[in-house]
């Protein structure tokens, strides 16, 4: 964790979100009191925005920022860079190092009742004096938060899914110690403190279950800033201050072409002059070459239509001859022939299933007609087992083209 101080306790304020809204402390003359909302300031961020997963690292220092960033991104978070991170040493075992982390989640952190432009961000739970080796319970913004501690140091924090301090909620609060202690990461808590109300069931059923700890309930200690700043930066806070940063200078930029607006203004005017002059001699050359336009474009239209007739490819009587000397001497009707837009439709009636397919055959066999891509679907027969077949054939693009052309 990085090692930075908060300013003179004198001057300083904090936001802490409290059991059912955030409270604003400020420091008078090193007294701190409750009072309306201020401007600046430490903002404590609730617990609910943070995941916390500790981690062994073979390591006798300090565990480094690249390890902490692969242990988030192993579980899922791709963005764990060191501004939405804080991790610390818990204690120091077997040639490996007990390391607590919190990265905090973006989605589900609410600005609702922040102070005005704070300066400083932190999580909630560094702001409270946590027990030596145990477990403390509070309630913020309407959840129950637990903090798990070692030696001193704060271990894991979480927030129950129970929305009542019950039965339930010491068998939720059982399942995460023993989850912790399956780890190794804390031994038996020696103490419980409880700074929220409960019902008067979830004492006794603590009591059951930790033996050895001190089950307290007593009010909440009042939150003070932590010892050493983490250096949390939510993302949408440093989106902001990027905003404004990009505001100011987007200000002095056009301050500056302000003041040099008049010295470029008559050379872009001129500039723009000597384009004009450019695009109106355009103009006028293409209007003197229109007529001449107009005769490419008209001979143009002129071959299009005469193509039909020219190109054997698409002249209609060449195409139907082709078609016609494919058909048998006898058991075969033509019955439809239609072409338009390079696309010939060939119907008719056979004696026979075979006399349909015979000419299916030889259709998509002809070389005077390669240039068309057949489909040939099956004939339908009818009751008097005569065979009524029918093949479109459109012309490939860019096919080829007739030699006689």
């Amino acid at each position: 964790m990085k090692r930075r101080t908060f300013r003179n306790a004198s001057t300083q304020s904090l936001c802490f979100p409290g059991e059912e809204a955030r409270e604003t402390w400020i420091c008078d003359n090193g007294v701190w009191q409750q009072a309306q909302p201020v401007t600046g300031g430490l903002m404590g961020v609730e617990t609910l925005a943070f995941d916390s997963a500790p981690f062994w690292h073979l390591s006798q220092g300090e565990a480094p920022d690249e390890a902490v960033t692969l242990r988030w991104e192993a579980l899922g978070m791709l963005n764990a860079n060191a501004s939405l991170c804080l991790h610390w040493t818990v204690l120091r075992k077997n040639q490996r190092a007990l390391v607590g982390t919190l990265a905090l989640t973006e989605e589900a952190l609410c600005s609702d009742g922040w102070s005005n432009h704070p300066e400083q961000f932190e999580p909630s739970v560094r702001m409270l004096p946590l027990p030596e080796n145990g477990i403390a319970l509070w309630k913020e913004l309407g959840r129950y938060v637990v903090a798990f501690t070692r030696e001193g140091k704060l271990l894991h924090a979480a927030v129950l899914a129970s929305r009542l301090l019950d039965v339930d909620a010491a068998f939720e609060l059982r399942d995460l110690c023993a989850a912790l202690q399956a780890h190794d990461f804390m031994d038996e808590p020696s103490a419980i403190h409880i700074w929220t109300a409960c019902e008067t069931d979830f004492v006794p059923q603590l009591a059951c279950w930790f033996v050895e700890a001190e089950v307290r309930k007593e009010p909440r200690p009042d939150p003070r800033p932590p010892v050493e700043a983490g250096g949390l930066l939510p993302q949408l806070v440093a989106t902001q201050r990027h905003e404004l940063q990009t505001r100011q200078g987007r200000l002095l930029l056009l301050a500056a072409a302000a003041m040099m607006y008049l010295c470029f203004f008559g050379a872009w005017w001129l500039r723009l002059q000597w384009r004009e002059g450019r695009l109106h001699q355009a103009e006028t050359g293409l209007a003197l070459r229109q007529p001449e336009i107009d005769r490419v474009t008209q001979a143009q239209a002129h071959w299009l239509a005469m193509e039909g007739a020219i190109n054997p490819d698409l002249y209609p009587v060449e195409l139907f001859h082709q078609i016609v000397s494919l058909l048998p001497e006898e058991g075969i009707r033509l019955k439809e022939f239609q072409m338009e837009n390079g696309k010939i439709i060939v119907s008719g009636e056979a004696a026979t299933v075979q006399h349909a397919l015979g000419f299916k055959g030889r259709l998509s066999e002809c070389t005077a007609l390669q240039q068309y891509a057949w489909k040939l679907p099956q004939p339908s027969i009818r009751e008097d087992n005569r065979a009524e077949f029918r093949a479109e054939g459109t012309l490939n693009a860019g096919g080829a083209v007739h030699e006689g052309q």
